[in-house]
């Protein structure tokens, strides 16, 4: 993680939060400048309608079968 004031790579985690959004709490080993980083989750909504299929076709295989009379 590049500090945002003097762009070092060398930068530490200090703690993190986790939740639905991670907050990660840095500190910059060069300058000592603090910074916090959010983390979230990035939903694809097509692969969200695909797996909405796919499921669909579990749910008809496990049906009990009709018997033919």
């Amino acid at each position: 993680m590049l500090c945002p004031k003097c762009a070092s790579e060398k930068t530490e985690v200090v703690s993190t939060v986790k939740g639905s959004i991670n907050e990660r709490y840095h500190k910059c080993i060069e300058c000592g400048y603090g910074f916090i980083t959010l983390e979230i989750v990035k939903v694809d909504v097509s692969l969200i309608e695909y797996a909405n299929e796919i499921n669909k076709s579990y749910v008809n295989y496990f049906e009990p079968c009709k018997k033919v009379v």
